[in-house]
């Protein structure tokens, strides 16, 4: 069931966690929407809600051509999909081979990648050596072990590269002493993928994860 009340909101927000929940159906001219549909929203005495697009499809509705409500499932399995190759590879895949692998163009790809979890493929693969780093030296690793832990070839290329103090927010060092005198900012935001937490300090985002709880 959708809650006319709570969905109505969602569309007037154009709130993209609630994508994949429902479809607007619009009766005056016959499509129905994701809820962030960009598209002018329509009068309320012309607005349904269906849970499901096959719902609204039988209701005599079309997808909208702008948004493209009944793809949501299938970019979220590519998103997921992208996540776990980039996870288990060694060294970051490139972005025209993961477009290959999900069946989207490498612009599309990168664009629903970014519209779900903020980051592009090549920004995510160096957020998780960043995270491994990380994990590293919360567990009493050295700096040096940490990076090449984490899959860097080189000292260098990690300071050089990646740039630690600037993408994690802190310092190395800083980090493997629990973060001790920094001050760490952090919110939840709904995703596709669920719950994702980002923290951050002052120089930027430490921490990026899914799933994990607030504690």
């Amino acid at each position: 069931m959708v809650d006319d009340k709570i969905a109505w909101q969602a569309m007037e927000n154009r709130d993209r966690s609630f994508d994949g929940k429902f479809v607007t159906g619009v009766l005056s001219t016959g499509i129905y929407c994701r809820p962030s549909c960009a598209a002018r929203h329509p009068k309320r005495e012309n607005v349904r809600f269906f849970a499901k697009p096959e719902q609204a499809e039988a209701a005599g509705l079309r997808a909208c051509l702008r948004c493209l409500p009944n793809d949501v499932a299938r970019d979220e399995g590519a998103v997921k999909l992208v996540i776990d190759a980039i996870r288990m590879a060694e060294t970051a895949p490139k972005l025209n081979e993961l477009a290959e692998l999900t069946g989207y163009s490498p612009t599309h790809l990168q664009r629903i990648f970014k519209r779900d979890t903020g980051l592009s493929p090549a920004g995510y693969a160096r957020a998780l050596r960043s995270e491994r780093v990380e994990d590293a030296l919360a567990g009493g690793a050295s700096v040096t072990e940490a990076i090449y832990d984490a899959g860097y070839g080189s000292a260098s290329q990690f300071y050089e590269e990646r740039k630690m103090g600037q993408r994690t927010g802190m310092n190395p060092n800083i980090w493997s002493n629990g973060g001790e005198g920094v001050t760490v900012h952090w919110a939840t935001v709904e995703t596709y993928l669920g719950t994702m937490l980002v923290a951050a300090t002052e120089k930027g985002v430490c921490c990026l994860s899914f799933n994990e709880g607030e504690t």
